[in-house]
Formats: C-alpha cells, sequence, structure tokens
C-alpha cells in the first residue's frame, strides 16, 4: 500500500471520527457526566488572570463546598489551563473544551494508527485507528471537557516514542519519551497501568546496554507525577483528597460492593461484542505469533483485565473503561489485519457496525439535559449578588459552575433532619432546589414553609417566614 494511499485513508478515517464526534457539540456541560465536566471547566474558571502564577495556578479549585473556591487533590490540570488560554484569546464558551477533546480524540487516532502500523503492519494501522474511531464509548468520550481525552493522546504518543525510540536504535532522548509518559499519568492517574506496557516495548529483552536507560527512563516517566501528586496531597484538606480517597475508599475498601452486572452491561455497550470478539481473536493469534511486541500486548492484556476486576468492577462508571479502548482497538486491527484482502475487510467492517448499531443507540441519552439548570443559573446571574453563597438540595454541582457561585452541597437528608435547622448550619445566602431533586416530600413542605421563593426553585434564606 503507497503512501499516498494511506494517507487518504487516515484521512477519511479522521473525517469519520470527527464527524460522530460532532454530534451534541454545542450542548452546555449538562449531559451525561455533566458533574465531572463542569468541574474541568470550573478549574479554568479560577485560572483565569493568573495563567502565569507558577505553580499555584496548577493547583485545582472548585466551586465547592466551602464560601470560597476550595483547593482539591485531581489529575494535573492540563485541558483547564488550554482552557482558560483559550477563553483569554477568544471568550468564554463552552464550545472550546468540547473543541480542544475532539482534536485531542483525532490525535490519539493518528496515534493508535501510528503503533499499528509500527507494531504490525499499515492495513492493521489502519484498521485499528477506524475501530478506535467508532467504538461507542470512544466516541461519546472524545467529545467531553473531562481529562480522558488528553489522558489517551498523552498515552498513545508515549507508547509510539518510545517504540519508535526502541526501532531506530536511538542512544539519546529518552527523557523526551519519559516526559509522554509522565504527562499521561500527570493527565489521569490510572494510565500507570502503561508503563511496564512501554517499559517492555523499550526495553525488552533487557541487555547491560539499555540498563542505564531504563532507570532514566522510569525516572523521567515517575519523579513528576510523584512530585505533583505528593504536592497537590499536602496542599489540600483530607476531605478534598478526590484522588487518593478513590484509592483507598472506593478501590481498597470496597470488597464487597461488586456490580460485574453493570460492568458487563458497560463493557458490552461501550465496545460492541463484534469489537471484544476480534479483541479475543487478535490475542488468541498474538499468543502463537513471533511478534516482537507479543510480550507487551500479552502483559497489558493482563494489566487491563486486572484493572477491571479491581477498579472497575468496583467503580462501575463507564468512562473508567476508556483507558482499554486502545487495546481493544490494536488487537482488532490486527486480527482484521490478517484478512489480506483490503476491500473485503472494509465489508467486514461495514457489516460489524450495522450488526451492532443498538450498540450506538445507547448513546443517545448521553447527550440529554436539562434546561432547568441554566434557567435557575441564569435567575441567580441577574438577581442575586455576585458575593451570594448557594446551597444545593442534592449533590450535583453544576449550578456552581453556570451561576458564577461558591457554596454547599447536601447530601439526601435524614427523615429526623429537620431541613430548616439544617440550613442555619450553612453561612449561605439562597438555597436551590435543583431540578430532579432527590429529597423527599416532606423536604419540600418544609423548605417552602421556612423561606420564600423568590426565583425559580431558589429560596431566600436571609428572610425566613415568620409565620411557622
Amino acid at each position: 500500500m503507497g503512501r499516498g494511499i494511506r494517507r487518504i485513508l487516515l484521512c477519511l478515517i479522521l473525517l469519520l471520527a470527527l464527524i460522530v464526534r460532532l454530534r451534541g457539540i454545542t450542548n452546555p456541560l449538562l449531559d451525561n457526566q455533566g458533574w465531572r465536566q463542569a468541574d474541568t471547566a470550573s478549574m479554568a474558571t479560577h485560572m483565569l488572570g493568573r495563567l502565569t502564577n507558577i505553580p499555584s495556578v496548577f493547583l485545582p479549585q472548585l466551586n465547592y463546598d466551602g464560601v470560597t473556591p476550595q483547593k482539591v487533590e485531581l489529575e494535573f490540570p492540563f485541558l483547564p489551563y488550554l482552557l482558560a488560554c483559550t477563553w483569554t484569546l477568544f471568550g468564554w464558551a463552552d464550545i472550546w473544551g468540547r473543541l480542544w477533546s475532539i482534536i485531542l480524540s483525532l490525535v490519539t487516532v493518528v496515534g493508535i494508527y501510528d503503533l499499528g502500523r509500527k507494531m504490525f503492519t499499515d492495513r492493521a494501522g489502519l484498521y485499528a485507528a477506524t475501530i478506535y474511531a467508532l467504538m461507542p464509548l470512544s466516541i461519546y468520550y472524545g467529545r467531553v471537557v473531562m481529562p480522558e481525552p488528553m489522558a489517551q493522546a498523552w498515552s498513545i504518543w508515549a507508547l509510539v516514542m518510545i517504540w519508535r525510540w526502541r526501532i531506530t536504535q536511538q542512544e539519546r532522548g529518552i527523557w523526551k519519551v519519559g516526559l509522554l509518559m509522565a504527562g499521561a499519568i500527570l493527565a489521569k492517574l490510572p494510565q500507570l497501568m502503561l508503563f511496564p506496557v512501554a517499559l517492555l516495548l523499550g526495553f525488552w529483552p533487557l541487555n547491560r546496554k539499555r540498563v542505564a536507560q531504563l532507570v532514566h527512563y522510569s525516572m523521567f516517566v515517575l519523579i513528576p507525577p510523584m512530585v505533583y501528586y505528593l504536592w497537590v496531597h499536602s496542599q489540600v484538606a483530607s476531605s478534598s483528597q478526590f484522588v487518593s480517597g478513590i484509592l483507598t475508599d472506593q478501590v481498597a475498601k470496597n470488597v464487597h460492593n461488586l456490580n460485574w452486572k453493570l460492568m458487563e452491561r458497560n463493557i458490552q455497550r461501550g465496545f460492541t461484542d463484534s469489537i471484544l470478539f476480534l479483541s479475543g481473536l487478535g490475542m488468541c493469534h498474538l499468543i502463537f505469533s513471533r511478534s516482537p511486541v507479543r510480550m507487551a500486548l500479552l502483559i497489558w492484556g493482563g494489566i487491563a483485565a486486572l484493572y477491571i476486576g479491581l477498579v472497575c468492577v468496583r467503580i462501575p462508571l463507564d468512562y473508567y473503561l476508556v483507558p482499554i479502548l486502545p487495546l481493544c482497538a490494536l488487537l482488532s486491527g490486527y486480527a482484521l489485519g490478517q484478512i489480506k484482502s483490503l476491500p473485503g475487510t472494509v465489508i467486514v467492517i461495514m457489516l460489524l457496525i450495522l450488526i451492532n448499531r443498538s450498540s450506538y443507540t445507547y448513546l443517545t441519552p448521553k447527550y440529554q439535559w436539562n434546561r432547568e439548570y441554566l434557567t435557575q443559573a441564569k435567575w441567580i446571574q441577574d438577581h442575586t449578588p455576585d458575593s451570594s453563597i448557594l446551597v444545593l438540595s442534592d449533590p450535583p454541582p453544576m449550578t456552581f459552575y453556570y451561576a458564577r457561585r461558591v457554596g454547599f452541597r447536601l447530601s439526601i437528608l435524614k427523615d429526623e433532619d429537620i431541613p430548616s435547622k439544617v440550613m442555619q448550619k450553612f453561612p449561605a445566602d439562597y438555597f436551590v432546589q435543583l431540578p430532579q431533586s432527590a429529597q423527599k416530600e416532606l423536604f419540600w413542605e418544609d423548605i417552602q414553609n421556612s423561606y420564600p421563593e423568590v426565583g425559580p426553585g431558589i429560596f431566600d434564606l436571609n428572610n425566613p417566614k415568620t409565620n411557622r
């Protein structure tokens, strides 16, 4: 296959990937995973005007839970910083975040192609890129304002560059390759699972000549994330240590609440049965091959299985499966690459898409969002002082971002709790009844009897009713 044909096919794949990711591009950050999307954008708002205040600008801040923005332990804010720079130049708009995520997703598609081409064949690389572009999870999480698109781009190019460094037998430049993997881990901690894969791609089988380079590479990979996470951990309150909290509370301690059925459903819908079958076929073929990347990919598969069994089954949110997407795409591309007829393989891919079209329909609810959030936020912006403190009726914090306010969130109150008494604990000005609130009917009766409703689901806490 000539270079010109490869480039044309890759451009067509990128165009296809772009088209399927443009769905819902004008949505506010209120569709599926709106909580995390609004958090990412909120971090960007707190960077505005202080982009050169390094390193403090890289300490994430969110609009909850307090009367001022709270410092929190999260991943390195690559995307928020990029978003803040864009807003500074072109003005605030949610679409900028989505555009950057789509660009990063397309960068990942190119990386999948390049890695598949270098590991296997040109044909396998094109198939892998096509499959990655069309997997349901890749489509949706390739246009969200979340860390996932950035982490995917860093990760795949970290593997591309370590393999390129290996096959070109370079003696220098290992620090550049190491910093790419460090960036992946900084962008999203689960990308640490790729570190052993990178070691095998770059240094297996190990010889004396490569020992010093392996040590140097490992230092450049591990030291930046260690420094950053230790720094952030030391700067925030224990209640705001989200990354370490997930590891200790939701993974290490959550040994009984294993949701296998939900995880299985997320995998089937997010990857499709056909892609899972092709991935398994590619893995089986790899076991009996003499490919120089066999060991690395087998270890990658083992780590992925361990990750699913230890993490994904305890936290059955589908975006935790995103780190597995590149492996499935590469293995599927490798399996299809065994078919030497290009037209025949294209027909197979199209048939797979048609057979699994029901899997893509599950994405439709993910694009839905509730306009009431924007209505309430607009009212708060127009009718309350900028210094107003809010209390939200439920945990989702998107109202803080769109109203440009800070405040507190309620969890579900117990039956014995008196709402008006609970409100008195917060140094707040307004209470917001979020759309589809999970609080009970008696809760709202007490709130309505205690405080005047001054806006759409917005109650004035500073002027309680006196006829109680």
